[in-house]
């Protein structure tokens, strides 16, 4: 019986390689993120750091946790920013009439 008890204690052991993949894979939540659900009036494109966020409104956008600037061109090709400001797995819900946001 003792011979027996040894061999499932390597078998756990051998395993333990197979296991590292599940660090790297943990570096994908180490960058967390949460989501942005943008409002605008009249509608406005929407850009983050030159990626297109697409057009408003704008609902669960997937973005990094932290604080960011948006900037948004309205239907005359106006630019003006916007700061937002995510939160780890949360939604931060912004509706803001244009003429009330800054040039940048």
């Amino acid at each position: 019986t003792t011979p027996s008890s040894k061999k499932p204690r390597t078998a756990p052991t051998a395993p333990a390689p197979e296991a590292e993949p599940t660090p790297a894979d943990a570096a994908e939540p180490a960058a967390p993120q949460g989501f942005l659900t943008l409002i605008t009036e009249p509608a406005a494109r929407v850009s983050l750091a030159g990626r297109s966020l697409g057009e408003t409104p704008l609902t669960k956008v997937a973005l990094p946790v932290g604080r960011h600037t948006l900037k948004l061109l309205d239907g005359t090709g106006r630019p003006l920013k916007l700061i937002v400001e995510i939160k780890p797995d949360d939604t931060t819900s912004v509706r803001v009439p244009l003429e009330l946001l800054a040039n940048p």
